[in-house]
């Protein structure tokens, strides 16, 4: 692999055009119609590698930084979608099983069978009576399910 500087590139450029006895323009007019003979046409090839290598090199700096950029957001993407896509598996996977959750809270009863009512009597109770606990119990996963419906609608 040979290096070149841009103005070496730019001397085997006017080298190469001088050496076909023809100007740029005639050239390139020519190689457009493909009215070149095939040395002349090898010529030109070269000539659009170069322009192409220069091009490159006027532009490598704010290639550069345009790259550094791009590598920049790209790792910050791949870190939030390994953030993320265990969340949405959770998510999706919960949606999923809401309906046999629900199922399985409509099994409970919603009211105390003695006191029509599932308010706790007192700070240490968890229901009205031993009879009402599984009846709060209810309330209390309604709600919970209710949140997690309105979360996943929200999303």
């Amino acid at each position: 692999m040979t290096e070149k500087t841009p103005a070496e590139l730019q001397a085997q450029r006017a080298q190469l055009i001088a050496s076909t006895g023809l100007t740029e323009e005639v050239l390139r007019e020519r190689a457009e119609a493909f009215q070149l003979y095939p040395e002349h046409m090898d010529v030109w090839r070269t000539v659009e590698g170069i322009d192409y290598l220069l091009d490159g090199a006027e532009k490598s700096g704010a290639l550069k930084e345009a790259e550094a950029l791009a590598r920049g957001w790209e790792e910050k993407y791949f870190e939030l979608v390994e953030k993320y896509t265990p969340i949405a598996q959770r998510d999706a996977a919960l949606q999923g099983h809401l309906p046999v959750l629900w199922r399985a809270v409509e099994e409970l009863p919603a009211k105390c069978r003695y006191h029509d009512d599932i308010t706790p009597h007192g700070s240490w109770r968890e229901a009205c009576c031993d009879t009402g606990v599984p009846a709060r119990r209810r309330f209390l996963a309604e709600e919970a399910l209710n949140a997690l419906a309105a979360l996943g609608e929200s999303r």
